[in-house]
């Protein structure tokens, strides 16, 4: 993510969902009549999504709101509910997810982005933490907010061998790389739009089975099947509006542009 106030485009966010590949979803659209203004791509096993945006309209602006699984307490398999419903919530005008019973849900991070910045709700199954972001470039993964000290909570090991990998080789070039400001609206292709951040979108190159690869495949063997990136979103909250831009399958690198009005 960048949060930059003075800017013309304040908050740009580069998502890359992880997922197993035989977990069907749909593009983005407006999938979801009881909120008609969200736009977002819906997995189809529980109905909800990672990814949400909001255009914004004459009475409420424009926002984003993105989900990472967490570490943590989970919650008891008889009272569980989907985290995938949060994003819809958090997007929503009025929409704030402390309100809440959280003990139904596993631990998560939940990114929401606006004009004037972004923020991140963290819940680990048993406190939850609200923070704003700080102008800058900030990088977040499973464990949470990925600060230049590393202090961050405890993960299985092959899990933090591959955060951490990312994390190293993706945090210098997403600082050193040229700050982009997408306008919405056809007529720009994203690779013009996005135009500094696009080489890191595309995965800076690095083959699916490397440890740093933010496009990556992992076999994780057994019953637990594939893992992979199976897309990756980048969104602009600016004051001309929202751009939605998605590669719906990173390996082919066919990036569109998702329609938000």
């Amino acid at each position: 993510m960048s949060v930059d106030p003075g800017s013309r485009v304040p908050v740009l966010l580069l998502f890359a969902r992880d997922e197993f590949v035989d977990r069907a979803w749909r593009l983005p659209a407006r999938h979801w009549p009881n909120r008609p203004s969200l736009v977002g791509g819906r997995d189809e096993r529980a109905g909800g999504t990672w990814l949400a945006v909001r255009p914004g309209d004459g009475s409420a602006g424009p926002r984003v709101a993105c989900l990472l699984n967490a570490f943590g307490t989970f919650a008891s398999p008889e009272r569980r509910l989907t985290r995938g419903e949060l994003p819809l919530i958090a997007a929503s005008p009025g929409g704030y997810v402390g309100d809440l019973d959280l003990t139904r849900y596993d631990p998560f991070h939940l990114l929401i982005g606006e004009a004037d910045g972004m923020s991140m709700l963290t819940w680990d199954g048993r406190t939850l933490a609200d923070r704003k972001l700080e102008p800058g470039t900030h990088l977040v993964s499973n464990r949470g907010l990925e600060v230049e000290d590393d202090r961050l909570p405890t993960a299985p090991e092959r899990a933090v061998t591959l955060i951490e990998a990312r994390i190293r080789h993706f945090r210098p070039l997403l600082q050193a790389a040229p700050r982009p400001e997408p306008a919405p609206g056809p007529g720009v292709p994203t690779r013009a739009a996005w135009d500094g951040w696009m080489r890191l979108a595309d995965g800076d190159g690095l083959d699916v089975d490397d440890v740093r690869a933010l496009i990556g495949r992992h076999d994780w063997g057994g019953d637990a099947g594939v893992w992979m990136t199976t897309s990756v979103s980048l969104v602009a909250l600016g004051a001309d509006g929202v751009r939605y831009d998605l590669n719906p399958a990173p390996l082919a690198g066919e990036w569109l542009e998702v329609p938000v009005r």
